[in-house]
């Protein structure tokens, strides 16, 4: 590859995409898991007490890595519109020089 073509308004779109599905994940992760919890107790009663201990823990784990998941998406959109506007700025002060180099010719 010898040459490098990067469309900001692609990049800005991928952003938008990931904006999207950190919004989505984190939805997902907004889960009240002490009420999920609580209703469950009296499904399983005395005997189920280790098993909703372990499906509690368990479910923080889960929550937690998808809490992490949507910040990672979420970096990802921000790293994208970084890198739409640092492309624009070189371009525009790359065309910058051009123009005055023409001018001096």
């Amino acid at each position: 590859m010898s040459h490098l073509v990067a469309t900001p308004d692609a990049i800005r779109a991928y952003g938008d995409a990931s904006a999207a599905m950190a919004s989505t994940v984190a939805g997902a992760a907004a889960v009240d898991q002490v009420a999920t919890i609580a209703a469950m107790v009296p499904v399983f009663g005395l005997i189920g007490q280790d098993f909703l201990l372990s499906y509690a823990g368990a479910q923080g784990n889960h929550l937690s890595s998808v809490a992490e998941l949507a910040a990672v998406h979420a970096g990802t959109a921000v790293t994208a519109y970084e890198a739409a506007a640092g492309y624009e700025s070189v371009d525009d002060a790359s065309g910058v020089d051009f123009l005055s180099l023409s001018r001096d010719l």
